[in-house]
């Protein structure tokens, strides 16, 4: 893996009153929205008083085969979720039935995260990506079928999509490899944070290797994944042989887990310029879906369905909400 350092785009986009911390890392706080839903929902039960301010999913059409070449020639011919469809604007304007506009007093909260600002490849964790702000803006704005589940966030990072998932979740199980005291920053970030989530959901951070086979994982972990219902995870595929652990990790679960409804995949596609293709490509997401179809196929029938999910839904998070970002899901 690359030695050199990297630095999520996010920094230079967007102004997140980032302060350094004593120990090198930096603290940036995190803007949104409250939707309408969750705001008067936790008006009206008094509760998550702390930290708000007033402030005027279809399947694949052409699937992967024979060495992995998608039938059309293009690997982003994977059919619109209409089921998760929602036709909104930019920044959620709702009309009356007369078509006008119905101003409402927005209800913001800010999240406060400890990152790093740069790092090297195999520690991309430590930094914040788009990915991470378009699932959180997925589950603000679909919270009510998140509401009193049990998630499981894969390759968390530093929370905080854990932490948004925490609003509406029964129990959230953050994960991911306990490198460059990842697991501790994670936890600290979720305590900086927990006047925040709802207060009876219970959030556990824990080790989750990618590279490590579901048989064996220890037997707390397995314990604890039983009543998963829905798998999230943000930039995790931007390196082949990381990709590759993904997917396996991903086939176990959806194998093992009674109760799983759904995975969400957030993911910006990077695109480079190959002498082989002679066009821009998207390498490392081309790489998820070869990967992913073969797995899927290599009985001769597909045991999942992969769907794009529209991205067109309100922007509730601070951030560009650039045309390349995707978010996938996978369901039975």
């Amino acid at each position: 893996m690359s030695t050199f350092e990297v630095q999520s785009e996010l920094y230079e986009e967007t102004d997140f009153a980032t302060t350094d911390a004593a120990n090198g890392n930096s603290i940036s706080k995190f803007t949104f929205v409250y939707p309408k839903r969750l705001e008067d929902r936790r008006n009206n039960s008094n509760q998550w008083e702390n930290g708000k301010s007033n402030d005027s999913d279809s399947d694949c059409a052409e699937k992967y085969a024979n060495g992995g070449k998608c039938l059309n020639g293009s690997t982003n011919s994977i059919n619109k979720d209409q089921d998760e469809s929602e036709s909104v604007t930019e920044n959620g304007v709702s009309l009356d039935k007369d078509g006008d506009l119905i101003l409402e007093r927005k209800t913001k909260g800010v999240i406060e995260i400890e990152h790093s600002k740069s790092t090297k490849l195999d520690l991309v964790g430590l930094q914040i990506w788009r990915g991470a702000l378009l699932l959180a803006d997925y589950i603000l704005h679909y919270e009510k079928r998140f509401k009193n589940r049990k998630i499981l966030e894969l390759g968390s990072g530093v929370g905080l999509t854990s932490i948004v998932s925490s609003f509406c979740a029964r129990e959230v199980i953050c994960t991911d490899i306990n490198i460059g005291g990842l697991l501790k920053l994670i936890q600290a970030n979720i305590d900086r944070n927990a006047h925040l989530k709802d207060p009876d959901c219970n959030v556990v951070v824990t080790e989750l290797d990618f590279k490590v086979k579901y048989e064996d994982y220890s037997e707390y972990l397995k314990t604890q994944l039983q009543d998963v219902e829905y798998v999230i995870c943000a930039d995790v595929i931007y390196d082949d042989e990381i990709t590759n652990a993904f997917v396996l990790a991903l086939e176990g679960l959806l194998l093992e887990l009674p109760k799983l409804k759904a995975v969400y995949i957030a993911l910006e596609k990077r695109y480079v310029f190959t002498v082989e293709d002679m066009d821009s490509v998207a390498p490392s997401y081309e790489h998820f879906l070869r990967v992913f179809y073969r797995r899927n196929n290599r009985f001769g029938i597909a045991r999942w369905k992969l769907k794009q999910v529209s991205t067109n839904f309100p922007r509730y998070f601070e951030y560009e909400k650039v045309k390349d970002l995707v978010l996938l899901k996978i369901s039975n």
